[in-house]
């Protein structure tokens, strides 16, 4: 003899509102995770493409301050030692080809393209540019985005100081 409760049977009330309720509920998890697969799936591609581009621009800002620095360097000796009055700023030559040897060493693939100007007789400024294909977008036929980065150096002269 067995005491206790009454076993509930198969077919009784309660079994058959939780068998319910669970197959309605199957549906509306199924649409909900398929919601939250292709919402990361969507960030994924947002995140790497960003990526990329941010990359790209932080690589040609490097390039032109690098170029920049580097032309500013190019000091015109002849103007000085023939000079007859002091120099506030240094002048300057050979920046083009100062900016074009640096590209050709900074980005061996030839990708980041720089060019100079002389803005004064003592001040270079440098642009960058470079082409930009997106990883995951480009597939679905987004064009390559172009980025682009500019920097500015100058050469001044400082008074010595008296001891």
């Amino acid at each position: 003899m067995r005491c206790g409760g009454a076993r509930p049977q198969p077919g009784g009330p309660g079994r058959g509102r939780d068998r319910g309720r669970g197959a309605s509920d199957g549906g509306t998890i199924l649409i909900l995770t398929l919601g939250y697969l292709m919402l990361a799936a969507m960030l994924a591609v947002v995140v790497t493409d960003v990526s990329v581009v941010y990359l790209a621009r932080r690589s040609v800002a490097s390039a032109a301050d690098g170029a920049a620095l580097a032309a500013v360097e190019r000091i015109d000796e002849n103007a000085i030692y023939s000079a007859t009055e002091d120099f506030e700023a240094l002048p300057l030559r050979d920046i083009e080809d100062t900016v074009a040897d640096y590209e050709t060493r900074a980005d061996p693939s030839g990708r980041t393209a720089l060019s100079a100007e002389l803005v004064d007789a003592a001040t270079v400024r440098v642009e960058g540019s470079r082409e930009v294909r997106l990883p995951v977008v480009g597939v679905l036929g987004v064009g390559p985005i172009t980025v682009r980065a500019g920097a500015q150096a100058q050469a001044r002269v400082r008074a010595p100081v008296g001891p």
